[in-house]
């Protein structure tokens, strides 16, 4: 009977420590650049970096991607967006 109680005690803390761990795997994720409960669109993209004052903005879409480069003071930066969650994949921005 305790071989049987240690094996479940086990089996619990394994189970449980598995599930931590894939509930925060998603956390790794790029942060939300645009917050919106619809997809995000290209000039959504443009106006947030006009916004904080990247220019001249080039933006493409790519099915589900949005890149964007701009420049500022002197540095070009590039990013890669996700239109359907707004998160950024890709961001090379130098935050002084």
């Amino acid at each position: 009977m305790g071989r049987v109680m240690v094996g479940i005690l086990i089996g619990a803390f394994l189970g449980g420590g598995l599930g931590a761990l894939i509930a925060l795997s998603n956390d790794s994720e790029g942060d939300i650049f645009i917050s919106s409960d619809q997809p995000v669109t290209e000039d959504q993209v443009r106006a947030k970096l006009q916004a904080e004052g990247w220019a001249p903005i080039q933006v493409t879409r790519d099915e589900r991607y949005i890149e964007a480069t701009a420049s500022k003071d002197g540095r070009t930066a590039r990013l890669m967006i996700d239109s359907l969650t707004g998160q950024l994949i890709a961001d090379n921005r130098d935050e002084d």
